[in-house]
């Protein structure tokens, strides 16, 4: 594996997008299911000289022993430490200097990443280990049964945040900043993606390989049972969000340069917001605060400031 060189030029269509899959069919993922949609997209972009590493999630049930769909080395591991399994990977293959042409990669979901492992997350930066992060963001932790977790957008109904007499809004906190607190921990390289936008997002996973550091990398997948939304419509959903200026596509490179990778078109909120159950309770007046704050944050990136509130 270690002799492998890694293809990581950059692409400007679809059509550029590698056909081979790395990914089978017969999964245990919901129809319609980003979050697989997404590890394809990884995999087409870094190529079968990969090892992925999946904290328990979602995706865990994609592969239960016996059976893999992946056809490259993929680690399961628990909740909370998918980036010190990394490390202790990448340790093992500098011990056999096959480290070099190798892409490390751990995709574990929002749940695992802002909450549960963030503390695993944390070091793995901070010790500089070449390691690129995925977390697949689905706002909720997705497989106990769409919990609120701190990647909740504001305003959003989880079990654990249904709107009621005491916050008719639903979730009463923001989104935690956690790109912004990944390139000031020290990433060598840290972005928003999302499915939505296949191109973008693997010329992201391409630059955050060629990096020579830890990359961190927050993509968008909408839940098809979670946000209650038509199987066929998740990558639609995702494309509105990204075109609401409510998930911004952008990157911190090392120098800490913020670029927005996509200018939105910049529709209503609403004509995002309408077509998911999560956000059917919300009524006029509360739609337009969460209105003026998306406008708020766009105003500050205009001026060449970074997204502060990550709102969503």
């Amino acid at each position: 594996m270690g002799n492998v060189k890694n293809n990581l030029k950059e692409i400007k269509t679809i059509k550029e997008i590698p056909e081979e899959e790395l990914v089978t069919g017969g999964t245990f993922a919901c129809g319609g299911c980003n979050a697989i949609y997404g590890t394809r997209l990884t995999l087409k972009a870094l190529g079968k000289n990969t090892i992925m590493v999946n904290t328990s999630g979602c995706m865990t049930l994609t592969a239960i022993y016996p059976f893999t769909p992946y056809k490259v080395p993929w680690v399961h591991n628990a909740i909370e430490n998918g980036a010190s399994t990394a490390s202790g990977i990448l340790m093992g293959l500098k011990a056999l200097k096959k480290d070099k042409n190798t892409n490390i990669v751990v995709y574990a979901g929002d749940g695992a990443t802002y909450d549960i492992g963030l503390q695993a997350l944390s070091g793995m930066v901070s010790r500089n280990e070449k390691i690129i992060y995925i977390c697949y963001n689905n706002g909720t932790f997705g497989n106990t049964g769409f919990q609120k977790s701190a990647a909740t957008p504001y305003g959003a109904n989880t079990t654990t945040t249904p709107p009621g007499k005491k916050s008719e809004i639903g979730n009463i906190f923001k989104r935690k900043n956690i790109v912004k607190m990944m390139h000031i921990n020290g990433a060598a390289y840290s972005a928003t993606a999302s499915t939505s936008h296949p191109v973008d997002y693997i010329n992201k996973l391409r630059r955050a390989a060629k990096s020579g550091g830890p990359a961190f990398i927050d993509l968008l997948c909408p839940c098809i049972p979670g946000w209650g939304i038509e199987e066929s419509q998740g990558s639609r959903i995702g494309e509105k969000l990204v075109e609401s200026g409510m998930w911004p596509l952008y990157e911190i490179n090392k120098k800490g340069e913020f670029i927005l990778t996509h200018k939105p078109k910049m529709i209503p909120v609403k004509e995002a917001m309408k077509n998911q159950k999560r956000f059917q309770h919300l009524d006029s007046k509360q739609i337009k605060e969460i209105q003026k704050i998306i406008n708020t944050e766009w105003e500050k990136i205009k001026k060449g400031g970074i997204w502060t509130t990550e709102f969503y």
